[in-house]
């Protein structure tokens, strides 16, 4: 796949799921709009879609692990990742820009001890870029998946669907700005100072 196709993949993916984000009519018994829950799975099986695709592009989602409820756990982070890779905190083979997908409470295993069950552990998925690869693709692509995550956050329960479009349509705009020659604020001043 290429960096276009990404781009392109992904810019329908994300208008589909805006155009089904209709505001609800409230507590009426005829309400039939997607309700949130729907709208937050579908958004986060979007967002793990193109976390595994961006990996091609040289961009990881790695989650750390800042504490966990083994009290030996020590002040080291250990991390874990979906790729199947062996990827320590600040592994000198990537860029952390400090990047965050999320950070925050969740049950997990922490992989600081094979011996460790299920815990409410404080995690942070940190987006990180292989030092080989473009940096300037790696950081719009970085800014398109926390749009996304961001839409995934606003899609609980009882919130108001305006912030699940207003972060996914953020993410389109940087989509179009990838995808273009140029973004278009640079094409505006261009012309401007062409007119002038």
């Amino acid at each position: 796949m290429t960096l276009f196709e990404f781009y392109t993949n992904l810019r329908r993916d994300v208008l589909r799921q805006i155009s089904g984000v209709e505001d609800s009519n409230g507590y009426l018994s005829w309400d039939n709009t997607t309700p949130n829950y729907l709208i937050k799975s579908r958004l986060e099986s979007l967002l793990e879609k193109y976390i595994v695709e961006a990996k091609e592009f040289g961009v990881y989602v790695v989650t750390r692990y800042a504490n966990c409820a083994r009290g030996t756990h020590g002040d080291e982070y250990p991390v874990e990742n979906r790729y199947g890779l062996e990827i320590q905190y600040q592994d000198a083979h990537f860029v952390w820009e400090g990047d965050q997908l999320y950070q925050g409470l969740r049950i997990s295993t922490c992989p600081c001890s094979p011996q460790n069950k299920p815990n409410k552990n404080h995690v942070i998925d940190d987006i990180i870029y292989i030092k080989s690869c473009n940096m300037a693709d790696c950081s719009k692509i970085s800014a398109m998946l926390c749009d996304i995550h961001e839409a995934v956050e606003n899609a609980a329960d009882k919130k108001t669907r305006s912030g699940i479009r207003e972060h996914l349509l953020r993410a389109i705009l940087r989509i179009n700005d990838a995808i273009l020659p140029m973004p278009v604020d640079e094409y505006i001043a261009t012309e401007i100072h062409k007119n002038a």
